[in-house]
């Protein structure tokens, strides 16, 4: 009777208004079709599956100074492919960027994600942006976010009626704890707001003590190429953009997890991390501090305080007590408690609440 109910129950045709090449965007829609729902990609960035309606306008004072000319030519160019589309919903990711468009359509319920950069780095950046997050949030029905942002969000503008928390999650299938060896990931990128360069000079140090202990520096950004220069022969490998796929395989691997970054809402490398059984390393922001339990091993540094950061390597990397607290409360924790299949549920019921409403 459950499997009939299942195969009974009406798909969605949803329209992802995100970067069709953003990891949030292709694990997301993965999901759905894999729950056997229509999805199409709409993207200011050109990608495969997807059909693009850019190039990006800059949300800065030009928007003022022509009144938003070639705002209004995105609004219009991403309607008319909308409407081609028919969706049931639309659902925007980024409130400064690609679903500021998302919440500008008409016809159609609308939600939208707002990520930490959107409501920690960029209202901090220009009165402007804060005009846009307020704008994007009361344009839409609801505004998804983590828990840590909706103080910020209400403090901004936007109506706390409208909020709606979510932890994203993590899928346990590709996370997991594998044989463990001598090696630290590094999984954040090289943009100045992972801090990316704390942990260069931190490697430095941790060679010269334990020239054995590999990294592994993952992703791609402005500051890699300084980075790749200041670290060779330090025995690291930098793995450029991983699939989901090869980053649990190396996370699983890892001893070690480095979070460096200067601020956060939801720190999925923090979830990967437990979900993997590796003690975490993280900066001292909120973001971080909010998983701070006495049953899970993280271990915290100063954000830039590459000498702290490489005690900490060097004094945990052969903790093997500590390593075994992380692979027993780890994994369990994630399961319980973030779980991609049980968070993205949760969004999916809000979809169909707000599709019902409208």
């Amino acid at each position: 009777m459950f499997c009939l109910f299942n195969l009974m129950e009406p798909q969605l045709r949803i329209a992802i208004v995100g970067n069709a090449n953003s990891i949030h965007t292709v694990r997301w829609v993965s999901w759905l079709e894999k729950k056997g729902h229509e999805v199409s990609i709409f993207s200011l960035k050109d990608g495969e599956k997807c059909t693009y309606f850019g190039p990006e306008p800059r949300l800065d004072r030009s928007l003022i100074i022509d009144l938003g000319n070639d705002v209004r030519k995105t609004t219009t160019k991403l309607q008319a492919l909308i409407d081609e589309f028919k969706p049931d919903l639309i659902h925007g990711f980024f409130l400064t960027g690609h679903a500021f468009y998302a919440g500008r359509m008409d016809n159609y319920p609308v939600v939208v994600t707002a990520m930490g950069s959107d409501v920690l780095v960029h209202p901090k950046e220009s009165k402007l942006l804060s005009w846009v997050i307020r704008k994007t949030g009361n344009n839409s029905m609801k505004v998804i976010c983590p828990p840590l942002l909706v103080e910020n969000l209400v403090k901004l503008g936007v109506e706390e009626k409208k909020i709606v928390t979510n932890l994203i999650g993590i899928n346990t299938d590709i996370f997991k704890p594998l044989e463990k060896e001598n090696c630290i990931l590094f999984s954040r990128g090289f943009r100045d707001i992972y801090n990316p360069k704390v942990v260069a000079d931190a490697i430095v140090l941790v060679h010269k003590r334990e020239p054995g202990i590999k990294f592994y520096l993952a992703g791609d950004g402005p500051l890699r190429k300084c980075i790749e220069e200041k670290l060779i022969n330090h025995n690291v490998d930098f793995t450029g953009q991983l699939s989901e796929n090869e980053l649990g395989r190396i996370m699983g691997k890892s001893k070690i997890v480095i979070s460096s970054s200067l601020s956060d809402s939801i720190p999925l490398t923090i979830f990967e991390a437990m979900a993997c059984g590796s003690i975490l390393i993280a900066s001292n922001n909120h973001g971080h501090r909010q998983w701070d339990k006495e049953e899970y091993p993280i271990l915290f540094f100063g954000k830039n305080d590459s000498q702290k950061l490489a005690d900490i390597i060097v004094k945990s990397f052969y903790n093997e007590t500590l390593l075994k607290r992380a692979l027993s409360r780890g994994p369990e924790l994630v399961k319980l408690n973030w779980s991609w299949e049980k968070q993205a549920n949760l969004i999916l019921k809000e979809y169909k609440t707000i599709i019902q409403s409208f």
